[in-house]
C-alpha cells in the first residue's frame, strides 16, 4: 500500500503546477494536465519481496556473520584503516560462515542497527527501490519497541547514519550463483526535524541480497522479546537461517558473533546466559556434547517442508582444526 503522506505531497505539487499553468495561459490548461499525468512505463520495477506483516526479511549473508555483532552499543569499535588522509578507509574482514566474504569500513554495527535496518527494509518493500520510503519517527520507534524521547530519536538518527556511511563489500555463492554487493546498506536518509518525518531510500542493488534462497523471514515478535539481549538476538537470527539443528563449537560462535570477549571462558558464560534467555522467552532448548552446542527449536512452515524433502544430515560435524581463541586484533577475521 502506498504511503498517504507521499501521495498527498505528490498531489499537492501537481495541483500547484497546474494552477500556475492555468494562470499563465488558460487555453493550454488541458495540454498541461496531460503532461503532468503519469504515463505507463515499460521499465522494469525493481522491488523487494513482499513478505507478510508479522515477519521481517533479512539477508542470510549478514545473519550468518559478525556483521551485526551480538554486542551492546558501548562495545562498538571503529572498523577499517585509512592509509592516506585523502583516501577512504579500507575495510576489515568480518567473520562469516563458509562461502560468505564480507569486508566493512565504518562504525561497527550491532543488533540495534539490525533492528533499524530490518524495519526500514520492511517499510521499503512496498516501493520500487531507489525511491523514497516515508515514515514518522514515532511509528518507526514503536515498531522496534523503543520510546519516542529525544535520546531514542538520537539513537535512530545515529543508526541510520551508520548504515548510510559504512561501506560494505559482500560476496557469496549459493545454488551455483555468484553474488557481489558493494556499497552502503542505506543510500540516503533525511529527517524533517519539525514534523519528524523520515525519508529513506535503498539502491536497487540491495535486491540481490534477497535473491532466491538468500534471505530469511524473521518472526518479529520473537525478536522483539529479546530486545536488549544482543547475543540472544544474534543467536535467534543465525539459527533461523537454518532449517534443522546442528552442532557448533563455542570457538566458532565466539568468532561469528563478533564478541568483544578475549577469553573464551568468559564468552562461554555469556553464551549460556543468552541460551537461558532463548529457553525462557521462546522455549528453545540447548544441548551440549563436549564443547559443541546444538540448539533445538520449532522450524517455520517453509523450513519444515525443506526438512521433509532434505537428505538425512550427519549427526555431528567434524571438529574444526583450530579451536584456539583468536587474539583481539583478529576478532573480525573471516577464517572458518
Amino acid at each position: 500500500m502506498a504511503d498517504p503522506q507521499r501521495i498527498d505531497a505528490d498531489l499537492a505539487k501537481a495541483i500547484e503546477s497546474l494552477g500556475r499553468a492555468i494562470e499563465a495561459n488558460p487555453h493550454k490548461a488541458n495540454l498541461h494536465q496531460e503532461q503532468i499525468t503519469p504515463r505507463p512505463t515499460s521499465a522494469k520495477i525493481i522491488q523487494l519481496p513482499l513478505w507478510p506483516e508479522p515477519v521481517r526479511g533479512a539477508p542470510n549473508a549478514l545473519l550468518r556473520s559478525a556483521f551485526f555483532a551480538g554486542i551492546h552499543s558501548k562495545k562498538r569499535k571503529e572498523l577499517g584503516t585509512r592509509l592516506k588522509p585523502d583516501q577512504p578507509k579500507q575495510g576489515v574482514t568480518i567473520a562469516a560462515q563458509e562461502g560468505i566474504r564480507i569486508s566493512y569500513a565504518g562504525d561497527q554495527l550491532n543488533q540495534y542497527d539490525a533492528d533499524v535496518f530490518f524495519e526500514a527494509l520492511h517499510r521499503a518493500r512496498h516501493y520500487p527501490l531507489e525511491t523514497e520510503c516515508i515514515f514518522t519517527g514515532y511509528n518507526f520507534l514503536k515498531a522496534i519497541r523503543r520510546q519516542d524521547g529525544p535520546r531514542e530519536y538520537e539513537d535512530l538518527n545515529n543508526s541510520l547514519r551508520r548504515l548510510r556511511e559504512g561501506t560494505v563489500e559482500l560476496e557469496w555463492k549459493i545454488n551455483g550463483c555468484h553474488y557481489i554487493f558493494t556499497g552502503s546498506l542505506i543510500s540516503s536518509y533525511v529527517r524533517e526535524k519539525n514534523s519528524k518525518l523520515y525519508k529513506v531510500s535503498f539502491a536497487k542493488e540491495i535486491r540481490d541480497l534477497f535473491a532466491p534462497a538468500c534471505w530469511t523471514q524473521l518472526e518479529w515478535e520473537e525478536r522483539m522479546t529479546l530486545k536488549g539481549k544482543p547475543l540472544a538476538q544474534w543467536l535467534h537470527s543465525f539459527f533461523c537461517t537454518h532449517a534443522g539443528p546442528f552442532p557448533l563449537s563455542t570457538a566458532y560462535l565466539h568468532d561469528k558473533t563478533g564478541s568483544a570477549r578475549t577469553v573464551l571462558k568468559y564468552f562461554r558464560r555469556d553464551l549460556k546466559e543468552a541460551l537461558a534467555t532463548l529457553e525462557k522467552k521462546l522455549g528453545w532448548k540447548a544441548t551440549w556434547h563436549d564443547d559443541f552446542l546444538t540448539l533445538n527449536r520449532s522450524p517455520s512452515g517453509s523450513q519444515a517442508r525443506h526438512l521433509r524433502n532434505a537428505k538425512p544430515a550427519p549427526k555431528r560435524l567434524p571438529k574444526p582444526k583450530h579451536t584456539k581463541l583468536l587474539p583481539p586484533g583478529n576478532l573480525f577475521s573471516g577464517s572458518n
